[in-house]
């Protein structure tokens, strides 16, 4: 099984951008209208989420970048050393409970797929280099594909980041995410071709897929946290389209902070973490925070605003985050479009496809996708 994502390739992309050979995967196998991403709507979260079957507050990695009132410690995307941690990570991504199960796994450059998770990653894995063109990427994946039955990895899992980076850079509707969506389509071609080529050809799946969408922003429209309370006494963990707050003084001061905000905002709200809407599955975890300010789409809150025309992390349920989902395989249906879905039943799909048992406590569900998808 081959598991590729395209960081930040909303859904409907393919309905607008040329992209030839993601459509031949559409006719070969089956697509979704979307795939929904766990909230928040962020690289890190919802990549865990996919490859551990469970939301963020259960795996930990609630946010791209959040601080750990019981480590008293930051985890930031970009940080290798906390990154690489395996301690942070509060769930068994699927390669290591295939390893487990005596499989040979490889990811290049998932994330968190070099930490040491469980005691355990990957056979073969690569750190994340900014530098690696997608074109890289595939002649690895052929490479390990192309390696003797003992060897082989029956579970590939690639990240390419590059079309995020044009959607943040120029916005979502713009030449240079044309341009990204040309070289991502081109890097799947090779990839898909260079199964074609060999042996196990008709025993290969390949999922594609991506860990949210994007939507328009601007400085307009991006509002300086200390223009709306006072933040002393507080850690603004992460900031945007979603905030997270630790705020020294117990609830009252959070309950106070959380009414002020209330009253200023017109393009967000702000709840204690008990009280935050229940579809998000965003409570239980110390490290959201005492207090998460949601802000409207488009809109962000924080004190770092970086010239940026393109945004995720909002509502999960905004069609603009939806990603991509396109699977190929044996036994996949022919040109079949299912409807939206949460993304963490892909894990049980994959569990399933390739015989391993997952452990107890996930919260995909058992072949939900399974039974939409195959004859």
């Amino acid at each position: 099984m081959i598991l590729i994502s395209f960081d930040g390739f909303r859904a409907d992309y393919l309905d607008k951008y040329d992209a030839p050979n993601f459509s031949r995967m559409g006719r070969e196998g089956v697509r979704a209208v979307g795939m929904i991403p766990v909230f928040p709507s962020k690289t890190f979260p919802n990549h865990l989420s996919i490859v551990t079957g469970v939301y963020p507050a259960k795996h930990g990695i609630v946010s791209n970048r959040f601080w750990d009132p019981a480590r008293q410690s930051r985890y930031a995307l970009g940080d290798q050393k906390s990154m690489g941690d395996g301690t942070w990570y509060s769930a068994d991504p699927i390669w290591v409970t295939a390893e487990q199960q005596g499989m040979v796994t490889a990811s290049f450059d998932w994330p968190a797929g070099d930490a040491a998770i469980s005691g355990v990653r990957p056979t073969r894995f690569t750190r994340y280099n900014a530098g690696t063109t997608m074109a890289n990427r595939a002649d690895s994946v052929l490479a390990w594909l192309s390696l003797p039955d003992s060897t082989r990895p029956h579970l590939i899992a690639v990240y390419n980041p590059d079309l995020d980076h044009a959607g943040h850079n120029y916005g979502p509707w713009t030449p240079q995410v044309a341009a990204a969506i040309a070289v991502a389509d081109s890097m799947l071609g090779s990839v898909l071709d260079g199964i074609a080529r060999l042996p196990i050809a008709t025993e290969t799946y390949v999922i594609v897929l991506a860990d949210h969408g994007m939507t328009e922003v601007s400085r307009d429209t991006y509002l300086q946290i200390g223009d709306v309370i006072d933040t002393t006494g507080v850690i603004v963990a992460e900031g945007g389209p979603v905030v997270n707050l630790h705020v020294a003084g117990g609830k009252s001061r959070a309950v106070i902070l959380r009414d002020s905000l209330n009253r200023r905002l017109q393009h967000g709200r702000a709840y204690l973490a008990g009280d935050i809407p229940e579809r998000f599955h965003y409570r239980s975890n110390p490290r959201i925070g005492d207090l998460v300010v949601i802000m409207d789409e488009h809109w962000q809150l924080g004190s770092d605003p970086r010239e940026s025309h393109g945004q995720h992390g909002f509502d999960n349920m905004l069609p603009s985050m939806y990603a991509i989902f396109l699977a190929t395989g044996p036994g996949i249906r022919h040109g079949l479009t299912i409807a939206p879905f949460e993304n963490i039943h892909v894990y049980s799909l994959m569990t399933e496809l390739l015989g391993i048992v997952p452990p107890p406590g996930v919260d995909a569900k058992s072949g939900f996708l399974k039974k939409q998808i195959m004859q």
